[in-house]
């Protein structure tokens, strides 16, 4: 999914930070002050892109998520953690420790789950890949 974006500043070659526009209903330049507006303006939200067309900061551009995996990595957090929960559950059942116990057992089985996707999380952050590849300049 393409998203609006403004060039921050250059890093080094061929990189830069950008400003993720947030669209809301009523334009790019909502204050939020509207009588009926749920939504309220973000902060700035930043990301390092691919510059490959060489674009200047304070330029409007198209940008496109990066090729990753994602199906893996949502995977991983959302799913992994739920059937560690239910593995630990089942297995306080079949010890026989009674529901309490088996409750507890599942906790331990969905901090178990959740231990990959902070290993991943921190793994993923030290690697500072860029996040999206610039595709166009808008006018």
């Amino acid at each position: 999914m393409n998203q609006n974006a403004i060039i921050k500043r250059e890093l080094e070659s061929g990189l830069a930070e950008i400003t993720l526009l947030r669209q809301v209903e009523c334009g790019l330049n909502c204050s939020g002050n509207c009588s009926g507006c749920m939504q309220t303006p973000q902060k700035e939200i930043l990301a390092k892109a691919s510059n490959p067309i060489g674009a200047k900061p304070g330029q409007r551009v198209e940008v496109e998520p990066t090729a990753g995996h994602s199906i893996g990595i949502a995977l991983l957090i959302f799913a992994l953690p739920c059937i560690c929960l239910m593995l630990g559950y089942g297995a306080g059942q079949w010890l026989g420790l009674g529901e309490g116990a088996s409750v507890g057992t599942a906790a331990l089985g969905l901090v178990l789950g959740f231990a990959p996707a902070w290993l991943v999380n921190r793994f993923m952050t030290k690697k500072e890949r860029p996040e999206f590849v610039i595709r166009k300049q808008l006018a």
